[in-house]
């Protein structure tokens, strides 16, 4: 292991920090911090979507706005700082969340023109908050450099994230990226997070759903019955519980909040049996990267031709 404190370390969350604390990792460390499958994330500099992040956040009740926007200032300004550091390593997982936040690091040092050889990464199909500080610390001898080959394809992977339609997306998520082992599935399980062409319902949404209809009641039993079918699970608990929130809101409630838990509607119970399209009834307004889907654009997978297709208000849609 290194034993230069002039190291920049980031991760994905503050479970990771206390660890390599506890683990005596010397360095600068960050956690991104930022659930970038939702809501919108445009293009443009790092700071000029941060504070579209940041807005979006606390208006979702994930923070106080300006704890949220202090904590992406310093955070962005780090990765400014990043010529400074002898050493910059990325520490993330395989699930959506962790490779999203890849994505947008490779591309903001892309756009600072980083050589290649600058950054490393360490990559684990085990949930890095969850490991003993021992073994977090075993991981960093096994760090990679990110190569230009790697740069170049995550970056191309985030210009689809962030563009206006999710042509390019669909075609990202059929590529194997080198040095970038997790991002294929990835990005094909974020494609599932846009609604479907049946249901009308991301699998999210769905997977909520039928957990009530199995008898989850509590928001956190919906939480972990939801989570349990993940190939790798990336939604934390305040996130699933604002989606149960959207789920039972009106004008096209599909739980309802009862003193002992939640149960599903009529409209609920008709939509997971395939008679009705939850779209249909509740007009979408919802953002999956740089998508904006609405009544006017309303962006379907369809999970049996995985590709993506519009459906017009009151009309068939077009493949893409």
């Amino acid at each position: 292991m290194s034993v230069s404190a002039n190291v920049l370390h980031v991760t994905n969350g503050d479970s990771v920090l206390y660890s390599w604390r506890k683990g005596g990792l010397a360095g600068t460390h960050v956690a991104w911090k930022d659930v970038l499958h939702e809501g919108p994330v445009p293009a443009g500099s790092l700071e000029e979507t941060s504070r579209v992040r940041a807005a979006y956040l606390a208006a979702r009740g994930y923070g106080n706005p300006i704890k949220i926007n202090r904590d992406f200032e310093k955070r962005d300004a780090l990765v400014r700082r990043a010529r400074e550091f002898e050493e910059i390593v990325l520490w993330f997982e395989h699930d959506l969340y962790d490779q999203l936040q890849v994505l947008q690091i490779l591309a903001a040092f892309d756009e600072m023109e980083l050589g290649p050889g600058s950054v490393q990464i360490v990559q684990s199909d085990q949930y890095l908050g969850m490991l003993s500080p021992d073994e977090l610390m075993a991981l960093y001898p096994k760090r990679k450099f990110v190569t230009a080959a790697c740069a170049r394809g995550a970056k191309q992977a985030w210009d689809a994230f962030v563009a206006h339609s999710p042509d390019a997306l669909a075609q990202a998520a059929r590529e194997q990226y080198t040095g970038l082992p997790f991002m294929r599935d990835a990005l094909q399980r974020l494609c599932e997070e846009y609604p479907a062409a049946d249901s009308g319902l991301s699998r999210t949404e769905k997977q909520i759903v039928e957990a009530c209809a199995q008898g989850a009641r509590r928001k956190e039993d919906l939480f972990r019955k939801s989570q349990a079918r993940e190939e790798a699970s990336f939604l934390g608990d305040a996130p699933c519980a604002a989606i149960v929130d959207d789920l039972s809101a009106e004008p096209a409630p599909l739980l309802s909040a009862l003193d002992q838990g939640y149960e599903l509607t009529v409209l609920g119970r008709r939509v997971l049996a395939g008679d009705a399209d939850w779209l249909e009834h509740a007009p979408p307004d919802r953002w999956v990267g740089g998508v904006h889907i609405t009544s006017q654009q309303e962006w379907r997978w369809d999970e049996q031709t995985r590709a993506f297709a519009t459906k017009a208000q009151g009309g068939a849609g077009a493949e893409r």
